[in-house]
């Protein structure tokens, strides 16, 4: 650390820059770096220590911007066999990238230095940042599951909930989420994330505590509005940050965490809710269910949110962090230029929310149009969070309230298994597109099994175990919809909140229509509603492939890699030729 970062102002995240922060470091170009770092030098030690410093003069100017530290692969497209278009990563990586990593070694791949300061980043990156969100979306998912806990557990007979109260109160809650996700299109680029989501999270803990003292349907519907409005910003946001600062074959593993927080939610919740019951209800006048919203504010968000003040880096171009050195921060910088990952941008060069320009660069290119499709069914196939597997057990007269909350966890237990497998098998195999097809086949046969409903308990026990697979392949689809947004900061923020408010819109009425509580516990049309967004979405999956494929191989260059096609009578660039030379198999631009 240097002088100027010793004194006080070391000390608070929001403070602390690097020397070169107070220059000019932001380009135009949204294909280009945000911090010009050259080249990074390697000088290793009798001890074997690597150390690792960065260069922060602007990179020489080239009509093809190209860089001194890729190695960039020339390829022929003549003779490609059809078979490649199923292969994902085909352009978005060169074979010398695709090399440089172990198969054993997909979690801490260490692309860009080779150097133990990387995977050091990385380790240091999965603590406070990856754990972190697996923290936060624990905490979120314990709150959103002990509604339906809660339920069960005599909140519906002490607040005289009837017919659809149970499904219109969660669509109320919905709507607060979705409206009030939109303000953030124009926060995210703007003001720094470790201010942003803890004060979020701090409105969310208060109004979970509020849910303890409802009296009337009414009231509890007025909580719930307003906690999901605070709890708006938590998703987007989280998948910004993560966006980031992990390459594409790493992120997958890091947004599993984030779902993994999902399900331990999950079974907390029902635990929780099981062994309060038991021994708090009635304490002090309070029903099981209040004591539950209460030590699930105190003792699980508030802390939360509080750690979020001092863990939440930023950006790589704009970090915060106490934990990170200005080397690691360096190194995160690199490899976003490596894998064209632009994370900020200086406020005055962002464009007016409201300009034509900004709205035209989101709803005029088709991966928008792709990915909202893509999300609404990734939305309303997830027939994990419907419920619906809790009622059946409620239904069934020879459970116990204990027993139900307890046995209301086997799911979300199994749900762990299929998201580590879905996630760490996409960046393991570098392909996204297999588990999301399998995940897929997976829900719709569940579903399939549930709308038959009279079938063999085993077989019945085992669709309702098998319903998490509607979640399994969630990390994949947001790693896809990251990288598609990498090149333009603004355009990202404004993208992620416009799908992600209109997958989530649709799932605050079509619950209501595919879900009533009336039908409970059969729901037969909701499993159907589930089956036909799943196969949707396993379908749907070859076509963000297509327009994935299609614009990786537009920023082909930019991955190190050199395009042209022979049977098509192109020739090797001229710029190939005259400005780059070959050493081990690969070319390097020339120094002047």
């Amino acid at each position: 650390m240097t002088a100027s970062n010793k004194s006080w102002r070391s000390y608070f995240p929001h403070l602390r820059k690097l020397p070169e922060d107070d220059q000019c470091l932001y380009s135009d170009d949204t294909n280009s770096s945000i911090i010009a770092e050259e080249e990074l030098h390697h000088s290793v030690d009798k001890s074997s220590k690597t150390d690792v410093t960065a260069e922060t003069t602007a990179v020489e100017s080239h009509p093809h911007n190209l860089r001194h530290d890729l190695p960039y692969e020339v390829r022929d497209e003549a003779g490609r066999k059809w078979w490649k278009y199923f292969d994902e990563f085909e352009y978005r990586v060169n074979k010398e990238y695709k090399k440089s990593r172990k198969w054993y070694e997909f979690l801490y791949p260490n692309h860009t230095t080779q150097t133990k300061a990387e995977r050091r980043l990385l380790y240091k990156l999965d603590v406070i940042i990856a754990l972190y969100f697996f923290m936060l979306c624990w905490s979120k998912s314990v709150d959103l599951n002990n509604y339906t806990n809660a339920y069960v557990s005599n909140m519906k007979e002490d607040l005289n909930m009837k017919g659809n109260d149970y499904v219109y109160t969660s669509t109320i809650a919905n709507v607060g989420a979705i409206v009030f996700q939109l303000p953030f299109m124009y926060l995210l680029p703007r003001f720094p994330s470790h201010i942003i989501l803890p004060v979020m999270d701090l409105g969310w803990t208060w109004f979970t505590f509020a849910c303890y003292r409802a009296n009337s349907l009414a009231e509890l519907r007025a909580y719930r509005f307003i906690l999901s409005a605070f709890g708006a910003a938590y998703y987007p946001v989280s998948q910004y940050i993560l966006g980031c600062w992990y390459a594409p074959d790493e992120i997958n593993s890091r947004v599993c965490l984030f779902f993994c927080g999902q399900q331990l939610g999950s079974v907390t919740s029902g635990l929780l809710q099981s062994r309060i019951f038991k021994s708090l209800n009635g304490v002090h006048g309070l029903a099981g269910w209040r004591w539950m919203f209460l030590i699930d504010a105190i003792a699980i968000s508030l802390p939360t949110a509080i750690i979020g003040f001092f863990v939440i880096p930023g950006v790589p171009s704009k970090c915060y962090s106490l934990f990170l050195t200005e080397e690691e921060i360096r190194i995160a910088r690199a490899r976003n230029k490596r894998n064209q990952i632009k994370d900020g941008v200086d406020k005055s060069k962002l464009v007016p929310l409201w300009s034509s320009k900004l709205w035209k660069k989101v709803f005029c290119t088709p991966a928008f149009w792709v990915l909202v499709v893509f999300d609404t069914c990734s939305w309303n196939n997830m027939t994990a969070y419907s419920g619906s597997y809790t009622l059946w057990l409620k239904s069934n007269t020879k459970y116990s309230i204990a027993q139900v909350n307890n046995l209301s966890v086997i799911p979300a237990c199994l749900g762990f298994a299929y998201v580590i497998f879905c996630a760490f098998g996409a960046d393991l195999f570098r392909c996204k597109w297999i588990f999301m097809v399998f995940a897929a086949i997976m829900n719709t046969v569940s579903c399939a099994l549930l709308i038959k409903w009279d079938i063999p308990s085993k077989a019945k026990w085992y669709a309702f175990f098998t319903t998490y697979f509607s979640v399994a392949a969630s990390p994949c689809l947001w790693s896809f919809i990251n990288d598609f947004l990498r090149f333009d900061p603004q355009v990202k923020a404004v993208t992620w909140i416009a799908i992600y408010s209109f997958s989530q819109s649709t799932y605050a009425w079509i619950p209501t229509l595919a879900w009533p509580t009336v039908e409970s516990p059969r729901f037969k049309t909701g499993y159907t509603v589930s089956l036909i967004f799943g196969a949707v979405y396993g379908l749907w999956t070859f076509v963000v492939l297509f327009f994935y494929k299609r614009n990786e191989k537009k920023h082909a260059l930019g991955n190190g890699i050199i395009l042209y096609d022979s049977n098509k009578g192109e020739e090797l660039p001229e710029f190939v030729r005259k400005d780059m030379e070959e050493k081990d198999g690969y070319y390097y631009l020339k120094r002047s």
